[in-house]
């Protein structure tokens, strides 16, 4: 296994974990009027993913070298539960209820960052 991109792919998970955390904790604190209840299910939920992202991360971090065709083969996992993700989120977006709303546009937002996060490693393990 070639360290770089798993490193690479690690340091890029954990700063989108941070970044969601970070986000989810000032959008919980600062909460618009207009909407609260949408948007408190947006933040709660990129709060939530940022914790689960975070904790992938870590354990990236902590774990011996793994093959490359392992990497691949999880790469390919990954990317196509970020389809599911992405049409959850779609789903819960276009219900009645804010609160889920605000859940699917972030499960959505999700889903499109780490497709493309994993689609653009998968891409690279290939080269």
């Amino acid at each position: 296994m070639e360290p770089p991109i798993l490193l690479h792919l690690t340091i890029g998970l954990i700063a989108w974990a941070l970044m969601s955390l970070g986000t989810a904790v000032a959008g919980l604190y600062f909460q618009p009027g207009k909407n609260a209840e949408c948007w408190r299910g947006f933040w709660f939920m990129n709060g939530i993913w940022g914790l689960i992202d975070g904790a992938i991360g870590w354990a990236n971090l902590i774990t011996g070298p793994v093959e490359m065709d392992f990497l691949r083969m999880v790469l390919a996992i990954n990317s196509g539960l970020d389809l599911a993700y992405i049409a959850t989120g779609i789903i819960l977006a276009t219900r009645r209820k804010p609160l889920l709303q605000g859940f699917g546009w972030a499960v959505l937002a999700q889903g499109l960052f780490l497709l493309v996060l994993d689609l653009a490693f998968l891409f690279m393990s290939h080269q």
